[in-house]
């Protein structure tokens, strides 16, 4: 169930910050990167996650975070890693699905059981979260990470590592859909591709970098 690169480059976000995981060690020409962190131990980068969440205001910053591939892994594996799954679900019109939960817009998605591949999950969550059937999974679209603590692990070392796989599926049933309001899900909607702007002004950063790739 759990795949890891460590020669790839991991864009993980932790509250909304944008965290470049980086194993190649070096220095990347973007001038969104706040400042390049040189990763030295795997106690070194929780205080540094740490530092982050410390600041009083939320701000959507780039760190650039150097450490070479053992210790990517190192990292990675030090946490409690949690698989979930989800979808880019799009009707006959090719409107997009999304769920307002917390006063935010979202895709559905959610925890993989232990009973269950990545796809099976990813419908199952699409289902229940938007109270539709009838989906096809299209093909298999790049997953996003998540770094924050959990207050239901009752251990010092509550981090999580949560990798989303997504999954882009087509709808070919007729109703709407309605939200699964015991988990919070106030509404859904679909949105035309164009109508995707007021979903960037109200939904979370590692969404928004997924919808910039898959629309472009």
């Amino acid at each position: 169930m759990f795949y890891l690169n460590t020669r790839q480059m991991y864009k993980v976000f932790f509250n909304e910050s944008l965290i470049l995981l980086n194993p190649e060690n070096k220095n990347l020409l973007s001038g969104n990167i706040v400042k390049n962190v040189e990763i030295e131990g795997v106690g070194s980068f929780f205080d540094f996650l740490v530092g982050i969440d410390s600041r009083k205001y939320v701000e959507e910053l780039v760190f650039n975070c150097l450490a070479e591939n053992d210790l990517v892994e190192n990292l990675i594996l030090s946490m409690n890693r949690i698989p979930a799954a989800g979808g880019i679900v799009r009707n006959s019109s090719g409107k997009i699905l999304f769920i307002k939960r917390f006063g935010r817009w979202d895709l559905p998605k959610g925890k993989v059981e232990a009973d269950e591949n990545l796809q099976e999950a990813a419908i199952r969550e699409v289902e229940e979260e938007c109270g539709i059937n009838n989906l096809q999974i299209l093909r298999k679209i790049p997953s996003t990470f998540h770094i924050y603590r959990s207050p239901f692990i009752a251990e010092p070392n509550n981090w999580v590592w949560k990798e989303t796989s997504w999954f882009e599926m087509r709808y070919n049933g007729l109703d709407n859909g309605k939200p699964q309001l015991d988990e919070d899900i106030t509404e859904i909607r679909w949105f035309a591709p164009e109508e995707i702007d007021e979903v960037h002004a109200s939904t979370y950063g590692n969404l928004r970098l997924l919808l910039l790739d898959y629309l472009a």
